[in-house]
C-alpha cells in the first residue's frame, strides 16, 4: 500500500544529490578561505605572545569557530586539530611565551596541511593524527592525562581539590556531551565518569567510545554511581566506585592502580 506522505525514490535521490552538491560547495568555499583564516590565527598567536589586550579571547574565538565550521562542512580532522589547539591555549593561558607560541604555530601548520586533498585522505589524516599525538605527549612531559566527568558542583569541587596534581593533567567536566566530544578528539589515559550525567549518561558515553574506533576506544574507565544495576560487560568498565564516604580513597586507589599499571 502506498501512503501519501511517502517520498518517491527518485525525489529522495535528487534531494540527496542536491545535499551532496551543497556540501561540496560549502567545503570548497571553506578551503578557499582557510589560508586566510590560518594567517589570522598566526596573527592572533603573536598578539597573545605580546600580551595584547583581548588576545586570548580572540585566538580562542577563531579556533572555536574553525572547529565548528570544519566539522560542519565534512572535514572532521579540522575539528580534531582545533579541539587539541583549544585545550593547549587554555592550559598555557597564564604562561604563554616563546615556547607556547612555537607549539601554537605548529597547530596552525597542521591546519594548513588539510588544504590540499592529500591532507584529507586516509594517509594524510593518519599523519596529522600522529603529529597531534606527538605534540600532546610532548606538552604533557610524561604526565598522565585524565578526564573526570561529574554533574554535581560540590563533588566536582572536591575532585579538583583532591586530584589536581602537578604530576598529572586532570580535566573536569560536568556534561556527558562535552565529555564525549573531548574523548572523540583528544587522547587521554583514564576516564572517570559519573553514571548519572543529565544530557548523556555515563554508560552512553562509554558505549559511544567503544564503538567509535577513536584514540580513546579502549581507554580504562572508572564509573562513579550509587546505581546497583549491572553494567553490560561489553562496555569494559574497570570498576564501579560507589558515591559514598569512601569515594575519594576508592577513586585514588583505583586511579593509581590503573595508571601505575600503564606506566603513567
Amino acid at each position: 500500500m502506498e501512503y501519501e506522505d511517502q517520498q518517491p525514490i527518485g525525489e529522495a535521490s535528487a534531494m540527496s544529490t542536491a545535499f551532496e552538491l551543497l556540501l561540496a560547495e560549502l567545503m570548497a568555499e571553506f578551503l578557499d578561505e582557510l589560508p586566510g583564516r590560518c594567517n589570522d590565527l598566526e596573527d592572533a598567536v603573536m598578539s597573545l605572545e605580546n600580551k595584547q589586550p583581548g588576545a586570548f579571547d580572540e585566538l580562542f574565538r577563531q579556533v572555536h569557530s574553525l572547529k565548528g565550521t570544519g566539522g560542519g562542512v565534512g572535514i572532521p580532522i579540522i575539528t580534531t586539530i582545533c579541539h587539541q589547539f583549544e585545550s593547549f591555549i587554555g592550559e598555557t593561558k597564564q604562561s604563554f611565551g616563546a615556547k607556547a607560541t612555537s607549539v601554537a604555530l605548529a597547530y596552525v601548520d597542521l591546519l594548513r596541511r588539510t588544504i590540499p586533498a592529500s591532507g584529507r585522505d586516509l594517509a594524510g589524516v593518519t599523519s596529522i593524527e600522529q603529529a597531534l599525538d606527538a605534540m600532546r605527549m610532548s606538552s604533557l612531559c610524561g604526565r598522565a592525562s585524565l578526564l573526570m566527568a561529574e554533574p554535581s558542583i560540590t563533588v566536582r569541587s572536591l575532585y579538583e581539590k583532591e586530584f589536581s596534581n602537578p604530576s598529572r593533567q586532570v580535566h573536569f567536566l560536568k556534561s556527558g556531551m562535552q565529555t564525549l566530544e573531548r574523548m572523540l578528539h583528544e587522547p587521554f589515559d583514564l576516564l572517570i565518569i559519573s553514571r548519572e550525567l543529565a544530557d548523556l549518561n555515563g554508560l552512553a558515553v562509554v558505549a559511544a567510545l567503544r564503538e567509535a574506533r577513536c584514540r580513546n576506544s579502549d581507554i580504562p574507565v572508572i564509573l562513579v554511581s550509587s546505581n546497583t544495576t549491572p553494567v553490560p560487560g561489553h562496555l569494559k568498565v574497570h570498576t564501579i566506585v560507589r558515591r559514598d564516604v569512601h569515594l575519594i580513597p576508592e577513586l585514588t586507589r583505583n586511579m593509581n592502580m590503573l595508571l601505575d599499571g600503564a606506566g603513567r
